[in-house]
């Protein structure tokens, strides 16, 4: 009875209090002035109370919001990722023209055939991956192309031409197995023969026991009398050198010039080489 008595006492001033405020809006509605300062300090009394209701429903109206305003923002989150999708595509393809700009313009002055004319033309398929063996291009015997003559970037040799009809040729790129070429260490008097391996980037060359070459050197097509390609095109650079004392001989790998993955251009030149005596 004692806890009765003690909740009853709790709950007087409480009722008293919302009667007092319900009285002070009622005269307050009707345009009674005395109320103002009144009016203060039960706002002032009221006010823990107010706050206390604030912070108890304000976690419901969040998700209220949350509930019914979910597909909008879900609506505009699929909007920006829209247009940030759309700006990184317009970047990848703004970056992919300049580099198809950079490898047309090296095509246009290739000083290590300057004494004969080339053909330029776009890779059409194939140089994708580091398993193709042979490009093409939508420049054909029409253009003057022929058989057998050396395909080459503004970087260096990639090749020979293998097959040609009117508007297209496919070129055999250098990495295959079955391609061989001849070459010379630049600076010296050292000569090989260089062959595919299979492998995008990368040629085996052969040289003699005796000859002195060291890793970093630059290897160039020999244009000895009688080879397809004529002297002094890059072929790259050597990057392994490993003796053969059994064999007398020195097996040199040898890096690419160019990266014959991601060709966007490539020109043939126009050289027959000489008939031998």
């Amino acid at each position: 009875m004692a806890v009765s008595r003690r909740s009853g006492r709790r709950r007087f001033p409480i009722i008293l209090l919302l009667l007092t405020a319900v009285t002070l809006l009622t005269l307050d509605g009707r345009g009674f002035g005395p109320l103002d300062s009144v009016r203060s300090g039960v706002m002032t009394v009221f006010a823990p109370v107010g706050d206390l209701a604030a912070n108890v429903f304000e976690p419901v109206g969040s998700r209220w919001d949350a509930a019914f305003n979910s597909d909008a923002i879900q609506a505009e989150n699929e909007e920006l990722r829209r247009r940030v999708d759309e700006l990184e595509g317009q970047m990848t393809s703004g970056e992919v023209a300049q580099q198809s700009l950079r490898q047309a313009l090296a095509q246009l002055d290739i000083p290590f055939v300057a004494d004969y004319q080339t053909v330029t033309g776009k890779v059409v398929s194939g140089g994708v991956g580091n398993f193709d063996t042979t490009i093409d291009i939508d420049k054909g015997s029409s253009a003057a192309i022929a058989k057998g003559m050396p395909a080459v970037t503004g970087r260096g040799l990639i090749g020979r031409v293998d097959q040609v009809s009117d508007g297209r040729t496919r070129i055999q790129l250098i990495t295959d197995r079955t391609m061989k070429v001849g070459f010379q260490v630049v600076g010296t008097s050292v000569l090989g023969i260089a062959e595919g391996t299979g492998e995008a980037g990368q040629l085996t060359g052969v040289i003699d026991l005796k000859e002195q070459v060291a890793v970093g050197q630059t290897v160039v097509t020999s244009g000895t009398e009688g080879s397809p390609f004529p002297a002094d095109i890059p072929i790259g650079t050597v990057i392994d050198i490993r003796r053969d004392e059994a064999a007398g001989t020195q097996r040199l790998t040898i890096a690419m010039a160019d990266d014959l993955s991601d060709l966007t251009f490539a020109s043939v030149v126009l050289y027959t080489p000489a008939p031998t005596s």
